[in-house]
């Protein structure tokens, strides 16, 4: 029908922003936070609402996309009295490997050295196989010696900012279901 649009809610130069647009499959254990606009000749833009033909697959909460389970479910873009403005088809995919990045997009391939009140922003990447995954993840961040290191939220459910606090060594680990990242810290004085 192409009278709207679904994107997603990002700052425009921001390469680490997991939201861009549902281009792939919705991870799932993720959120797709989605701007819609409608473009109707002749009229202004109505109220617009989301309505998930498969809520087992993927839900509509609180205006975000929720990814439930592996499939596919057509998102109906519907007013205020249900009628139909538009649609698309959204693909839902579990997670089988996690990478994990620098803000800026950088991927991390290695240990992470920081010096006592340095910090890092980590934000991880979900693929399911080859294919990259869009959605903010509800992934679990773990270290497992917190002396060295505090783990800190970021403004966005997905990403954290990793600040040193004292000298040693430690892990962090980033889960989301069956997959997991880790990532080796030393912090020095």
């Amino acid at each position: 029908m192409h009278q709207a649009t679904l994107v997603g809610q990002c700052a425009a130069n921001d390469a680490a922003c997991a939201r861009k647009a549902p281009l792939a499959p919705i991870a799932i254990g993720s959120r797709f936070y989605p701007e819609v606009s409608t473009e109707i000749a002749g009229t202004s833009s109505p109220n617009l609402r989301l309505e998930s033909a498969e809520p087992s697959v993927l839900a509509v909460e609180d205006g975000a996309l929720v990814a439930k389970s592996a499939g596919t479910s057509a998102v109906l873009i519907t007013t205020d009295d249900g009628s139909v403005v538009d649609f698309v088809h959204v693909w839902v995919a579990p997670v089988t490997q996690i990478t994990l990045a620098r803000r800026d997009g950088e991927r991390i391939a290695g240990a992470i050295g920081l010096a006592v009140g340095e910090d890092i922003t980590i934000v991880p990447a979900l693929f399911n196989g080859a294919q990259k995954l869009a959605g903010d993840s509800a992934a679990v961040w773990s270290v497992d010696n917190a002396g060295p290191l505090a783990i800190l939220q970021d403004g966005s459910s997905d990403r954290r900012r990793l600040r040193a606090r004292a000298p040693g060594k430690t892990k962090v680990t980033v889960a989301l279901g069956d997959a997991k990242a880790t990532i080796d810290v030393e912090v020095v004085p």
